[in-house]
């Protein structure tokens, strides 16, 4: 018998690519009966997810990018429903990670059909406040700084080109801090432009920040960039799509399961490309707190 499938799709996703191919998807998945529910926003999207499980759903889909999938897969953990994906997003860096063909929100679809499941683990950053739960890359610093210059940036650019923009937009006025990181017992204390948290290897479409994460090693790994002039980070930047930025001697990586981080003055906090709150936060790995649905090719 096959499973209960509902797809939660945000129609806005890739500038509207969710909605020109969502007549394609719902034939597709019409012999599986799945319920279409279309969401407002993020947080409407986790609701729905939720809901859905409630309702007896055994996959829940995200279609959409990776703020979508990264938000009904956090409202899964905890249940028995496993996290499908319909990559319609313009990075789609999680659901590549998976082993999802680049952008063919058709082929997400037809994996529903004749599932493969896996077991991944999560993350959750907790700080004053609140805490929430996320899949892949969570940052501070700098790049939680170009998120939110994203974020407010009227343009037509989506992607890795809207955060290029957004970087350059932010590098001049910047200056680094100074990061107190404790992982797993020991601490550092680490001049910075900026850490990423990663489960997963990359984001903003292709930025491979932490390039030896595993969804299933049951560690989160840190990257901390470090005070470079500003300059020397412009020519050290693209690197970070090949992931050998970690080889500059200014770039430090860590592995570690529980990871405390505080700065000198206010950064904010950006999981899955969501705003959470403002360091101090704690990052905890959640192994094996969900199950996924991949390709049968996935080398995961």
């Amino acid at each position: 018998m096959a499973a209960r499938v509902a797809v939660v799709v945000n129609p806005a996703s890739g500038r509207g690519r969710a909605a020109r191919v969502l007549p394609d998807v719902e034939r597709r998945l019409a012999s599986l009966g799945a319920d279409v529910l279309v969401s407002n926003d993020a947080e409407h999207a986790a609701e729905l997810a939720r809901k859905a499980v409630d309702g007896g759903s055994e996959i829940v889909v995200a279609m959409g990018g990776d703020g979508m999938v990264g938000m009904v897969g956090a409202a899964l953990i905890g249940t028995q429903a496993a996290l499908g994906i319909i990559p319609t997003g313009t990075g789609n860096d999680f659901a590549n990670a998976l082993g999802y063909a680049k952008r063919k929100p058709l082929d997400g679809a037809a994996i529903l059909a004749d599932p493969a499941f896996l077991e991944i683990d999560a993350a959750r950053v907790t700080w004053d406040g609140g805490e929430r739960a996320f899949l892949n890359v969570a940052g501070t610093g700098f790049d939680s700084e170009v998120n939110d210059a994203a974020n407010r940036m009227r343009t037509r650019m989506q992607g890795t080109a809207k955060y290029v923009a957004a970087v350059m937009k932010t590098l001049p006025g910047f200056r680094a801090g100074r990061f107190e990181v404790r992982i797993d017992g020991g601490e550092h204390v680490l001049p910075g432009m900026m850490i990423a948290v990663g489960n997963g290897v990359s984001y903003g479409g292709g930025m491979k920040i932490t390039p030896d994460a595993s969804f299933t090693d049951g560690l989160l790994d840190l990257t901390v960039i470090g005070a470079l002039p500003k300059l020397a980070f412009l020519r050290a930047f693209p690197s970070v799509f090949r992931g050998t930025h970690v080889r500059h001697p200014m770039v430090t990586t860590m592995r570690g399961a529980r990871i405390e981080i505080a700065a000198d003055r206010t950064f904010e906090v950006y999981a899955d490309g969501e705003r959470c709150g403002a360091l101090p936060a704690t990052f905890e790995i959640l192994p094996k707190a969900l199950r996924v649905v991949v390709p049968t090719s996935s080398s995961v």
